[in-house]
């Protein structure tokens, strides 16, 4: 079944280039210019979209997913041969002995669920169960439209399953509520998550700021994207910060034919916004940040096509 709405996604290779922040200015502004959207958090170990939202927390729905499994023990079987210790069943140090009681413990956290110890186990005493993995929490924001955020338990490594269980329920409610648009908060990095967060998306942007750092995670994650073939745009955030580094980044973009959407200064009242919990576009309208994260959503809107109706836009307009 086809999707009627269009999906765009913004990543960036590091932590602390303003991915965030950005994301949720760009969907208070496209909201603004008409666009009927919900927006994602698929960051689901650090999640913190919907604080800049102004979410006030009762949750429209919330539930839990099972997306890993881990090892548990069953006592009844159990000869206290020790073999589970003595021939390192275990290779991710999950199981200890318990002197006291003579049975294996096993460290929850550690376990990877990789089921050697049920295979080796002659007496059977171990079993591989899914467990409560993660959270997907959906949230009414203050600002026109809701956003869907999620939320790893401590001990899960199965993230990336989360996000991808986190879009298909986006998606779900995109489909539901006629969205036009789904505009998702991805990970940093390179990993699981961020394949999950960027598969299937129409357009995809990456923040880079002007770091040697920042411009070498983000290759990374611009080679990830483009094993997809998504169309990419770059946003590079604190614009004059390096002037060096803004250098090369605009020889980055030229030679491997990136789009270039927009810079954004450094300013003092972004992380005024940040810490009071705003989008800078809703907490300084007239500053020069705000000026050119309209111009960016606006180049947005030209590449949303939709099938409904959008205001200022055609339906059928060639993009």
């Amino acid at each position: 079944m086809p999707e009627n709405y269009y999906k765009l996604g913004i990543v960036s290779g590091k932590g602390g280039v303003g991915k965030t922040s950005i994301t949720a200015s760009l969907a208070c502004s496209l909201s603004d210019q008409g666009i009927n959207l919900i927006a994602a958090d698929t960051d689901v170990d650090a999640p913190n979209l919907q604080i800049l939202f102004q979410t006030n927390g009762v949750p429209k729905k919330s539930f839990t997913l099972q997306t890993t499994e881990k090892a548990t023990f069953i006592a009844s079987s159990c000869s206290h041969c020790k073999r589970c210790i003595s021939e390192e069943f275990c290779s991710f140090g999950a199981l200890s002995w318990d002197e006291k009681c003579l049975e294996p413990i096993i460290d929850v956290v550690a376990c990877e669920g990789c089921r050697a110890c049920s295979l080796l186990c002659p007496e059977k005493s171990f079993e591989i169960n899914p467990v409560d993995s993660g959270n997907v929490v959906h949230l009414e924001g203050e600002f026109g439209f809701d956003v869907i955020t999620g939320q790893t338990i401590l001990g899960s490594q199965t993230s990336g399953k989360l996000v991808t269980e986190l879009k298909k329920y986006a998606g779900k409610i995109a489909d539901l509520e006629e969205k036009d648009l789904l505009i998702i908060d991805g990970p940093p990095g390179i990993g699981c998550p961020v394949i999950a967060a960027v598969a299937n998306l129409d357009y995809c942007i990456v923040v880079i700021e002007p770091s040697s750092a920042a411009l070498h995670d983000a290759k990374r994650v611009i080679e990830v994207i483009s094993q997809f073939k998504i169309p990419i745009g770059i946003i590079i955030n604190k614009s004059d910060m390096f002037p060096d580094g803004y250098q090369l980044i605009s020889q980055y973009i030229k030679d491997y034919q990136l789009e270039l959407l927009g810079d954004i200064p450094l300013d003092d009242n972004w992380p005024q916004s940040i810490a009071q919990g705003l989008p800078i576009i809703k907490f300084d309208p007239k500053g020069i940040p705000a000026e050119r994260l309209r111009v960016i959503s606006t180049k947005l809107l030209k590449k949303i096509k939709l099938k409904t109706k959008i205001i200022g836009v055609e339906k059928n307009e060639k993009i």
